[in-house]
């Protein structure tokens, strides 16, 4: 399923899908001129939209506005757990130290929210975060007995299965499990991803509630940019659109 998913992404990445369109109008073109010309424009003109700040906010802020209330750590419910999903970390094998994305601020978000007290436990669920995120929740001042890790997760369905696993068998063996009692969790993830996250999540047995951070579309809003720069094609906000168009087919995916 895994790989599957990952396939079917890549041929419905809207990047990869007009620059598809692009080429097969202009090589029909050569044939059916008028047929390729409409074809080719139209990839070629979806490509431009879909590499502006005006198409990253119309995908975007629909994902993030929903959770602006809940940014603040004071207004989070006491929980028995924090969730934090991966992806904000990376750590290649021959460095020394684990190296921050943008999304890392989930990681801090996390420890922020277990020095607050909402939690006793902050459970770190991604296949690389062993050796990059708990590094960084020690350096923040997190003890290691507070930190528990699932290092298989390698996307966000994984995330939700095997913390729901993780957590049945610590509180089993720790004999805290209530019988019909569902456990809480806070769910820190970035803001445009936590629809998705808390879509999956909603299917196990864990109390979900969002914990978000990492509001990417409104840091975009701050931008000084004058009004043509939201129809000029950005190398910044590529990646960004592409992450922001796999969430609403997530989520349609799940329907």
């Amino acid at each position: 399923m895994y790989i599957l998913n990952k396939v079917v992404w890549f041929f419905l990445n809207p990047l990869t899908l007009f620059l598809v369109f692009a080429v097969v109008g202009i090589v029909l073109a050569a044939r059916r001129r008028r047929a390729g010309l409409w074809l080719a424009g139209f990839g070629i003109a979806a490509l431009w939209f879909f590499s502006t700040p005006t198409c990253f906010m119309m995908l975007g802020l629909p994902l993030e506005r929903p959770y602006i209330a809940s940014q603040k750590v004071e207004s989070l419910p006491a929980a028995d757990a924090i969730v934090v999903l991966g992806g904000g970390i990376s750590k290649a094998g021959s460095l020394e130290y684990p190296d921050m994305n943008e999304s890392a601020d989930r990681v801090w978000h996390a420890a922020r929210v277990w020095k607050a007290g909402k939690a006793p436990l902050i459970v770190v669920s991604g296949s690389n975060d062993l050796a990059s995120a708990v590094p960084l929740l020690l350096d923040l001042g997190v003890p290691r007995d507070a930190i528990a890790v699932d290092d298989k997760s390698r996307n966000t369905y994984e995330n939700s299965r095997f913390t729901e696993s993780l957590l049945a068998d610590r509180s089993k063996k720790l004999g805290t499990s209530a019988e019909g009692a569902a456990m809480s969790i806070l769910l820190v993830t970035s803001a445009w991803h936590m629809p998705r996250a808390l879509g999956n999540f909603s299917k196990t047995s864990l109390r979900v509630i969002p914990a978000p951070c990492d509001f990417t579309v409104h840091n975009i809003l701050d931008s000084d940019f004058y009004w043509w720069h939201w129809l000029t094609p950005n190398n910044d906000v590529v990646a960004r659109v592409g992450y922001m168009a796999k969430e609403w087919l997530g989520r349609l995916a799940r329907r």
